[in-house]
This record gives C-alpha cells, structure tokens and sequence, in this order.
C-alpha cells in the first residue's frame, strides 16, 4: 500500500491549511490510508522538513499549503525521483488550477490517493527553483501590499486589493531582453513574468498558452504604459485575452535573460526572492507530480 507523507502549512490561507487538512487526514483515516504529516512552524521550513523526509525514506511526499509551500517542497524533491502530492489549501492556489486540482477538500484528497506520477516541468530564476510564475516589476509590489490583505481576506480579493495599491506605484522599468532563440531586444516593462504555469495572483491568467509539460516557458512582458492604459488592459489581462494587445510582448523559450536595473527583487511563486539581471531557465520533467490519470 502506498505510504504517503503531507508536509502542512497550517497558516496557509489564512488558517485554511490546518483546518482544511484536519478534515483531510479524518478522510484518510477512514480509509485506511497509510501517512504520517507534520507542520510548518516558521517560514521556508518546509525545504527542511521535505529534505528530512526523504532522508527518512518517504517516497511520496505531499505539499499542503498554498503555491508557496508548494514551491518549497518541489525545489527538494526536483530531480529526487520521489512523488510529490498537492492538497491545495492556501490563497491563490494558482498551480493547482493549471493542474487542474480540485480545490474542495473531499476532491482534493480523492484526486491525490487516484493519482499517479506524471512528469511535470520545474524552472530555475538565477539558480532558485520556481514551478509556476516569477519575475519582476509591478507584481512584487503586488505581491508586498497583498500579504497585510491575506490576513482577513480570501480568494482573488487580497490580490486586487495589492493590484490598486501597487498602481500608486507604477513604473515603467527598462530591459533588455535576450532570448535563447531569436535576437536580443529592449523595451520597458511594468511586468517581466517567466511562466511555466499559466496563471498567478489567485486567478489572473497571465500566460493562457502555458503548458506544464512542454519543456518550455511562457514569457509575457507588460511594456511600460501609462495608468489608464494599463487600467483598460487589467480586465483583459486578468481574463487571459490580453496576447492581442500592443503593449503585450509574448513568446516561448527554454531559457531567456533579462537585464534591468541591479538588485531589484525577483517574485518565485509569490515569493520574494533573487534580484536582476536575471535568467530564466526550464527544467524539463524534473517532477513527478501525482495526477489522476486520463480515462
């Protein structure tokens, strides 16, 4: 029978992951299920606690948090061989929604014990591991004002709430970008995002031709415009429909450079992280995450 082993993190949407994974482990229990769990109790724990696990000898270990959490268990078990599991029970839980993964705890568990290990692509930002969406820009600041938001809202809100309150903000900032395949070009950006998932920020769809799978990343730059441009283009961006847009710049590459101003912060799966210039790089199939397989 197989054993599985759930790394927690009980803050994780606001409290949703200990209560959320209470309900989970009663399920398991009634099945008869074989696990073992334990919580997070500070912040990046989790790389700690996944690398004693297989240490342990755990073979399938699962991430149960938001994208976060789940960020910090792939980048041990990336390229380890081992099976990783996802109950996603945090805020945005955007991974899970390009994997398709039930959000409802009952369907979460089910689509975990029915699944099986699917090669899934990884990616690297100046060496630190991501799995679904990073770059630099308007979304750090998103990423800063939406955490005081996460304390008392749930859902996409703490994330439009960042979005208003990071447009005091807005700056164009200037790049240079070099991709692998094709010539070097230079622009300004509000928003720089490599995206091996498709969407990020709870729901906004950033990269909507984005595969898993693919052993290549979407790369969508945002060129530097004003307020009320921008303002016009949230809705369509939020939607996924902003590829057709002249202030959007969109292709796919297995790797790419970007050279901004030195030190400014890196987002990893909303995460704050590594600083520019920076590279982008994909990691093809270095996970195995469970699925349930087609029928």
């Amino acid at each position: 029978m197989q054993r599985y082993y759930f790394i927690v993190n009980p803050i994780s949407g606001a409290g949703r992951g200990k209560a959320e994974f209470e309900k989970a482990a009663a399920i398991l229990r009634e099945k008869n299920i074989d696990f073992g769990f334990v919580y997070t109790q500070k912040p990046r724990e989790a790389i700690a606690l996944a690398k004693a696990a297989l240490e342990n000898g755990e073979t399938c270990i699962a991430a149960v948090g938001g994208d976060g959490t789940v960020n910090e268990v792939a980048s041990v078990l990336a390229n380890s061989g081992a099976a990783m599991g996802i109950l996603p029970f945090g805020t945005g839980n955007d991974l899970a929604q390009s994997l398709s993964l039930p959000l409802e705890t009952e369907a979460a568990v089910e689509a975990l014990l029915r699944g099986v290990p699917q090669k899934m692509d990884a990616a690297l930002a100046n060496g630190a591991l991501f799995i679904n969406v990073a770059g630099f820009g308007f979304d750090v600041d998103v990423v800063r004002y939406t955490e005081k938001y996460k304390k008392r809202m749930k859902g996409m809100l703490p994330y439009l709430f960042g979005i208003m309150e990071s447009l005091m903000h807005l700056k164009p900032i200037p790049i240079t970008v070099e991709p692998d395949a094709g010539e070097p070009f230079s622009t300004t950006a509000l928003l720089f995002s490599a995206c091996n998932g498709r969407q990020f920020a709870g729901g906004i769809k950033v990269a909507p031709l984005a595969q898993l799978q693919d052993g290549l990343l979407d790369v969508c730059i945002l060129k530097g415009i004003g307020k009320l441009a921008f303002l016009k283009l949230l809705p369509k961006y939020i939607k996924g429909k902003h590829l057709d847009s002249e202030h959007i710049v969109y292709f796919k590459a297995k790797s790419v450079t970007a050279k901004a101003p030195a030190g400014m912060c890196l987002n990893l799966d909303g995460e704050l992280g590594e600083a520019t210039p920076v590279t982008f790089k994909i990691l093809s199939g270095a996970l195995n995450i469970l699925m349930p397989a087609a029928e």
